[in-house]
This record gives C-alpha cells, structure tokens and sequence, in this order.
C-alpha cells in the first residue's frame, strides 16, 4: 500500500499479468514485463465524497500518470499516456453537466501547469480537457497548459466549445480529443513518469476535437494552442 501522496508502483518491482487493487485509489494492470499498462481510477470528483477537500483528495496517479498507458478515470473518461506520460488522447462517450458540489477544481493545479508555459512567453492557463462543468478530474492527467486565448471565453475557443457542449450534448457524442506536442521533451532519457517531464515540453500544440452529432455525421475542429 503506497502512501497517501505517493503514486502506486513507483520505485517497486511489480509482478507481469497481474491486477492490483489500491482501495480508494484504483485498480492497476500490468503486462508481460511488469508493466503498469492500464489503471482504473477514481479522481477527486469521486474521492471528495468520502475524503471531503483536504491535501489527499487529489490522487497521485492522477497528478503524475505513467508513460505508455490507458487509464479509466470515474468510470467515464477514458485517457491515453504517451512514452513521457504526457496526455495524448481523451475519449468519453458524452458530457453531461453535473451539479456544483459534484465537481472538483484545483487553482495551485492550474496555476503550476499554466506556469509552465513560461518558456515559452507566457500566456498560458491549466485548462481542462473535460471541463469542470461535466465532472472532469481536476488532476494533471486532464489539465494542460493552454493559451488564454483558447482557455479564455473567446470566439472560436476551446472554451467556447465547451459551452455549446454544455447546451446540447446530444449533438456531441462520442468525444475524442488529440493533444499534439512539438515532440520528445529534451530530457526524454531521464523521464519515467510526466513529473519529470521539462515544463516547457508538457506545453501542447494543437487539440483536435472530433464527435458525432445528433444526425450520426462526424464532426471535427482543430485548436492551435497559440494566443494569436
């Protein structure tokens, strides 16, 4: 049983074609070499309920995924993991709104992540993949530095999206989002999980949303994530 604030499987030997189950934390799989692959968690949308707001509430595996994997977040939101970690796809089959006291935000998670687009001029938030709105976990697996413009309540935005969601989710159906980056961090050698990702490498450069609207007829946008 791994502390409170550590993620599960860091620095152990873990053993192949296994499940491992954490409670109030998740289920972990491994593959043939030991390798976590896939892991069933509950974020701190869900943890609240039994943990209220306090520094454990956040789940660690949430704040600090492992590479090259998949992940079941509250039952719903389905991510997947490159080789640093870095989120590189959200599917979740629909977004609903939820009620205030069933989300969970965190501003120092937003902030920190906003922050590491410093590097790159700045002008950069924590943005949600799935918003807070429809439940979406407030760890680091579902929040990315995004430019203002796209986080912000602009026209064309990210956000602006979001909101039409928010007024229909019949005609956004099947959600699947991309997240593109400017390729490997410059220190990929040394990385083992996103936490030892350069900041400025976890800044993405493009989000391609696709869904299927109330006729069945797929439907995409693209977001650079630039502030211009």
């Amino acid at each position: 049983m791994p502390r409170a604030t550590k993620p599960f499987g860091k620095g152990v030997d873990l053993d192949p074609n296994t499940c491992y189950e954490v409670e109030g934390r998740g289920k972990y799989y491994t593959d043939g070499a030991g390798e976590i692959v896939h892991v069933e968690a509950d974020s701190a949308v869900q943890r609240q309920s039994w943990l209220g707001r306090t520094s454990t509430t956040m789940n660690p595996d949430l704040r600090d995924p492992l590479p090259n994997a998949t992940y079941t977040v509250d039952g719903k939101f389905h991510y997947t993991t490159d080789e640093w970690g870095r989120t590189v796809r959200l599917q979740v089959d629909r977004l609903d709104v939820v009620d205030a006291d069933a989300a969970h935000e965190s501003k120092a998670v937003q902030r920190r992540v906003g922050h590491y687009g410093d590097g790159l001029g700045g002008g950069f938030q924590g943005g949600h993949l799935g918003g807070k709105r429809f439940g979406g976990p407030p760890e680091d697996i579902n929040v990315v530095p995004m430019a203002e413009s796209k986080n912000g309540n602009h026209p064309g935005s990210f956000y602006e999206l979001e909101k039409e969601i928010a007024k229909n989710p019949d005609a956004y159906r099947s959600m699947d989002i991309t997240i593109e980056y400017d390729g490997p961090p410059a220190n990929a050698d040394s990385v083992a999980r996103l936490g030892d990702v350069n900041p400025v490498d976890r800044v993405p450069t493009k989000f391609t949303v696709d869904w299927v609207d109330e006729s069945g007829t797929v439907k995409s946008r693209e977001f650079g994530n630039t502030n211009f």
